[in-house]
């Protein structure tokens, strides 16, 4: 049975799946969809076109769908922007989530299942998330951000706009990123210091593969340009098809990828 404290506001265009709980003081308005067995603490507020899904677990003053922090962004109800959020994701205590610049769901700021916000974090606008992401208290992204599967961010650390990150990458406590960061890599000190061993053996992928991503990453942190790290990866690393993603990774990127102690700030155009 869904529950509404009395001291709740839930509009009356708010749809509510089963067993949906809502805590006292919380303002739930707007075009906002949330999926059954879904909790909301206290003092939270939900707006906008704002589609949560099931089992999530909202934490007290939570804020999500939000209009955009951006000074060119102008709500209009007859053509809203949205805020997705997947299955089973717990948005703690004081973290928030803005919705999208630019209307239309397909272009919605999108938070896949299974994430982890803790406190305080935040998730700008039109940025895409995939699933088990986990953010450590305090950690800020930036608007239009691409965050890829079972990433870890240490608390406090903050990520520019439009910077990606890839699969099973963890970057340490209060590092700022800049720039993109490849599949599987670890960010110290504002440098690319290697791949993700920890996680990457925690995910179950085999000897080959690991082997290949810690051969990847030795010619990342021995080069000293991109294009002759690049090189000697594709003449020296086995091709497994995380090798594969890496260099496609490296290839698509527009902002420029984190150095590593080896290359430092020089960065050329890999071929």
């Amino acid at each position: 049975m869904t529950t509404i404290h009395p001291t709740a506001i839930v509009a009356p265009s708010v749809k509510l799946g089963d067993n949906v709980q809502v805590g006292p003081h919380t303002v739930i308005e707007g075009d906002v969809t949330i999926g059954r067995g879904t909790i909301v603490r206290d003092h939270c507020h939900i707006e906008g076109s704002t589609i949560i899904g099931e089992d999530c677990r909202i934490g007290p003053a939570a804020y999500v769908g939000l209009d955009a922090q951006h000074l060119r962004f102008k709500a209009d109800p007859t053509n809203p922007t949205y805020a997705r959020i997947g299955n089973r994701v717990t948005i703690r205590e004081g973290a928030s989530v803005h919705r999208a610049i630019n209307p239309g769901i397909e272009k919605a700021t999108t938070i896949g299942d299974d994430c982890y916000f803790m406190g305080q974090s935040h998730v700008g606008h039109d940025c895409v998330l995939a699933d088990h992401v986990i953010m450590a208290n305090g950690v800020l992204l930036g608007g239009h951000c691409t965050i890829g599967p079972n990433v870890f961010m240490g608390g406090g650390s903050v990520v520019h706009q439009f910077c990606r990150i890839g699969k099973y990458v963890i970057v340490g406590g209060n590092e700022a990123v800049t720039r993109d960061v490849p599949p599987f890599g670890a960010v110290w000190g504002a440098r690319l210091k290697g791949y993700n061993a920890v996680g990457c053996r925690r995910s179950g992928m085999n000897r080959q593969a690991i082997v290949s991503i810690r051969g990847a990453y030795q010619q990342l942190h021995t080069h000293r340009t991109m294009s002759a790290a690049v090189a000697a990866i594709r003449a020296e690393v086995p091709d497994t098809a995380e090798v594969r993603e890496i260099l496609e990774f490296i290839a698509a990127t527009k902002r420029g990828i984190v150095p590593s102690a080896a290359r430092g700030d020089v960065e050329d155009t890999p071929e």
